[in-house]
């Protein structure tokens, strides 16, 4: 930002989603792997798979 602070914002989409563990939480991390936004609709998609 204009003062030279990284912010980290993480949708609760993406924290429910490697909180569920197992292959749902391994989809979501991956996607998320290669994003440099946050899509909120494609986590959801990996989640379910």
């Amino acid at each position: 930002d204009r003062w030279g602070i990284s912010w980290q914002i993480t949708p609760r989409v993406l924290t429910e989603a490697l909180a569920a563990g197992g292959g749902e939480a391994k989809r979501a991390f991956d996607a998320m792997m290669d994003m440099q936004k946050i899509d909120v609709a494609a986590i959801e998609a990996a989640r379910r798979g």
